[in-house]
């Protein structure tokens, strides 16, 4: 199971928690409704920027410290 969430063919995982870090830090999310990516949930504002943040969490090993880290060094953040 922990393959499965975890593997690159299944973008799900990556993309909630690139969504979820990013309305910590900004207080909203890329997505809107965090707790719903299914059929009833909002779409993306940026899904670009999503996908992005989503492959690079799975680029860096799901390092959450690292994703954090460059988006707070972002010029979108300062």
């Amino acid at each position: 199971l922990v393959q499965w969430i975890t593997s690159p063919d299944n973008p799900l995982t990556a993309r909630v928690m690139a969504n979820r870090v990013w309305r910590h830090l900004f207080g909203r999310g890329i997505v809107p409704s965090v707790d719903n990516f299914g059929m009833l949930g909002e779409l993306p504002s940026h899904p670009e920027l999503l996908d992005h943040l989503a492959t690079q969490l799975v680029r860096d090993e799901w390092s959450l410290k690292k994703l954090i880290r460059s988006i707070v060094l972002s010029r979108t953040y300062q």
